[in-house]
């Protein structure tokens, strides 16, 4: 079973009725995402850390590059919270390590009998008694990576980038022209800012990995749009490359006009910016 510890970035610097809000909705959105792909999840929040596991690993890895509101993704194996396990378990997964190495350790929750500094040193200590390398704390051939925990340790793999951003929907609902490779750029910047896309024009094919709510109508049932808990949201932009047609008002038929916001957010990027967005969002 595959295990991941994932760092939530920018939702962990909001108020903490809306980091919760915003939590709730990651959460939702990755058991989606997971789902979407064919494989199940286990997730659990402690600390302004997600911890994730399950057994489709590429499935899930997948899921996670490309859920909004994901920043840093480390996978991990579980051991005891000793220098000397965590020394046996980092040497039986590279069991011949050669040239200079560096512990680096940050311990979460409460303060016990280690701190950051000493675990790591203890913990370098016991791999030198088993192999002969050198100490390198800058540029190390091998860098031992363990989150500290009162209860466990967790030995780190290599880590993995997810989009970063803001939750899918937590920023409410925009409609989106999606005719040109550009126009589903604009929309993806907008989705990573937390908003959920309608399209009015084109089916953003390519946008359906990123969201849910896009692959199906049950998916946009399920998932929350809005600070709020609205599932029938009320659009409040439109978003496209170029909007020099765009309605200025969601119905004027409707008794209070509600003016829309024009978006196009690739305004003043230049072509190799342009050409850099296409290749993480299209690949």
């Amino acid at each position: 079973m595959g295990q991941w510890l994932v760092r939530m970035g920018e939702s962990m610097l909001k108020s903490k009725p809306v980091r919760k809000h915003f939590t709730r909705i990651l959460r939702n959105t990755l058991t989606a995402q997971c789902e979407i792909r064919g494989a199940e999840v286990s997730i659990r929040v402690e600390g302004g850390l997600m911890f994730v596991s399950g057994d489709s690993d590429t499935e899930i890895e997948d899921a996670l590059k490309h859920t909004f509101g994901v920043n840093a993704v480390d996978p991990f194996t579980e051991v005891e919270p000793t220098p000397e396990d965590v020394a046996n378990a980092a040497l039986e997964a590279n069991p011949n390590p050669e040239g200079s190495f560096a512990v680096r350790c940050k311990r979460h929750g409460q303060k016990g009998e280690w701190t950051s500094q000493t675990f790591a040193g203890a913990t370098g200590a016991a791999v030198l008694d088993k192999v002969n390398l050198t100490v390198n704390l800058s540029e190390p051939d091998w860098a031992l990576r363990v989150a500290l925990f009162p209860d466990k340790a967790r030995l780190l793999g290599t880590r993995f980038m997810g989009p970063g951003g803001l939750p899918s929907g937590v920023q409410g609902l925009v409609i989106a022209h999606l005719n040109s490779e550009e126009d589903l750029l604009c929309a993806w910047l907008m989705m990573h800012r937390g908003c959920r896309i309608q399209p009015l024009e084109g089916a953003g094919e390519q946008l359906k990995a990123w969201d849910p709510s896009l692959v199906s109508e049950e998916y946009a049932g399920k998932l929350v749009t809005g600070p709020g808990r609205d599932k029938n949201p009320s659009p409040w932009g439109i978003v496209a490359h170029h909007l020099p047609d765009a309605p200025t008002f969601v119905d004027e038929e409707d008794s209070v006009r509600t003016p829309l916001v024009n978006l196009e957010p690739l305004v003043g990027w230049s072509q190799k910016e342009i050409d850099t967005l296409k290749t993480k969002v299209f690949s």
